[in-house]
């Protein structure tokens, strides 16, 4: 649920919202090493200072000849010191303090130096060990401190106006982020209003590539690689459906027009046989017709094939041709088979290839004829070749060949004999489902059909 009301917010938001989170961590890292830096720039201040001070401390040691006389000097010599303390020890004896300054326990076990507060007042401290030159079985101790609490005052102030200029960052940034993402993200828009106007009825709208951000051209070239293939298969479609009508009409007209004749006056039995007789041919071509249709879409919109099995091109090939034969004879066509090859595919698919060849060769080829089967193997395809003696096809002939319902002869009328034009449409989706193809050429007064198969190692 969380993830489908995500899916729901719009494209400017996220980059918005993601910019402004980028601004505030990086901010926000920054004003962190800048508040950390300025802080322990303070502690080496304080540092060199008592380490200052001690230096002092030390010197005044060596020349004093006592504690009365190293407290007087250093009275002498550390007085004006504002925000220095320091109480000085020696055999548990205090012998000197500058400032009202209470030894923290802590102090004692942090010899690296001690931070501390004290009610609105706050310090940094050190313990350091001394010896004494007119004591020898004794040593000062020097508890040295600074006030530290203008240090901290400033780190506030410092904390405080980072924090205010990291939530103005942020603000800024998610508004600067909202106008930018809104102006990059017009390219978009304009693709969308772009696609809003392709339709049914328009296809030629495309996406403007050249005006488009370079992140953006290959998106826009691959919508409009969409939209070339719909308007191919959309154009197809129509011409398929206006042949389509074309292709029923004329056998429900027959059928009309031969039952109303029928029945408009009273017939013997005979008449009434050769009507029904006429009604069942022109019911059979139909039939063939939506059943060559439903074939074609089934193979063309299913990639995968129903079985896969070894097949022998040149057993298939001798199959067919006896079956051919008998209708072959009427006509005096002789057929040759020659070569051998096996392919991997679905037998009764690659069957049907090969019948529609040989079934357009005896259709097509003149008497006394002589259909050549060949197979053939190279480095990587299985080749089977269909060849019928026949007039050469011109380029466009042979570009339409494989389109639905076509046919060699002029305009939409059937020569006796003459197919739908389905067969060769569904050679090719044969083949295409076999990763193979199917192509035509002329040559030497003969029509070679060609069937490509992937060769099986």
């Amino acid at each position: 649920m969380k993830r489908l009301e995500a899916s729901r917010v719009s494209l400017t938001v996220r980059l918005t919202v993601l910019f402004a989170l980028v601004v505030g961590a990086v901010f926000s890292g920054l004003g962190y090493l800048v508040h950390r830096e300025t802080a322990a720039h303070f502690v080496e201040l304080d540092q060199a200072l008592l380490r200052d001070k001690l230096a002092l401390i030390r010197g005044i040691a060596e020349r004093s000849t006592g504690p009365n006389d190293l407290s007087a000097q250093l009275g002498a010599a550390l007085r004006g010191h504002e925000g220095l303390l320091l109480r000085i020890d020696t055999a548990g004896q205090e012998i000197f303090r500058l400032g009202a300054f209470e030894v923290p326990p802590a102090l004692r076990d942090a010899p690296a130096g001690l931070s501390w507060s004290d009610g609105d007042m706050s310090y940094y401290g050190e313990l350091n060990t001394l010896p004494l030159h007119w004591d020898a079985q004794a040593a000062l101790e020097v508890y040295a401190a600074v006030d530290t609490h203008h240090h901290r005052h400033f780190l506030e102030l410092l904390q405080r106006q980072l924090l205010i200029y990291i939530a103005l960052s942020i603000a800024a940034s998610t508004l600067l982020g909202a106008v930018v993402t809104r102006r990059g993200l017009r390219p978009l828009l304009a693709m969308k209003h772009q696609a809003e106007r392709v339709n049914a009825r328009d296809f030629t709208e495309r996406m403007p590539v050249s005006s488009l951000p370079v992140e953006m051209r290959g998106l826009a070239s691959s919508i409009n690689d969409m939209l070339d293939r719909l308007q191919r298969d959309f154009d197809r479609l129509n011409a398929f459906s206006t042949d389509l009508a074309h292709e029923l009409r004329t056998p429900l007209s027959n059928l009309l027009t031969n039952a109303q004749v029928t029945l408009a006056v009273p017939r013997g039995g005979d008449a009434y046989r050769a009507s029904l007789e006429v009604i069942s041919e022109e019911l059979q071509r139909l039939a063939k017709t939506v059943s060559d249709m439903l074939y074609l879409a089934k193979t063309e919109n299913d990639a995968s094939l129903p079985s896969v099995e070894l097949v022998d091109l040149a057993s298939e090939a001798r199959s067919l041709v006896d079956f051919y034969e008998a209708v072959a004879d009427e006509k005096g066509v002789r057929f040759s088979v020659t070569g051998d090859a096996r392919v991997r595919g679905d037998r009764l698919m690659i069957r049907r290839a090969i019948g529609n060849l040989l079934s357009n060769a005896v259709r097509h080829a003149p008497a006394q004829d002589r259909v050549e089967v060949a197979i053939s193997l190279t480095a990587a395809r299985a080749r089977l070749r269909v060849s019928n003696t026949g007039e050469p096809l011109t380029a466009d002939q042979r570009r339409a060949m494989f389109d639905r319902f076509f046919r060699l002869s002029q305009g939409r009328q059937r020569l006796e004999g003459e197919g739908v034009g389905l067969g060769l449409p569904i050679t090719r989706a044969i083949m295409s489902s076999h990763q193979g193809e199917v192509d035509v050429h002329c040559e030497n007064g003969r029509i070679h059909f060609t069937l490509g198969f992937p060769r099986e190692a």
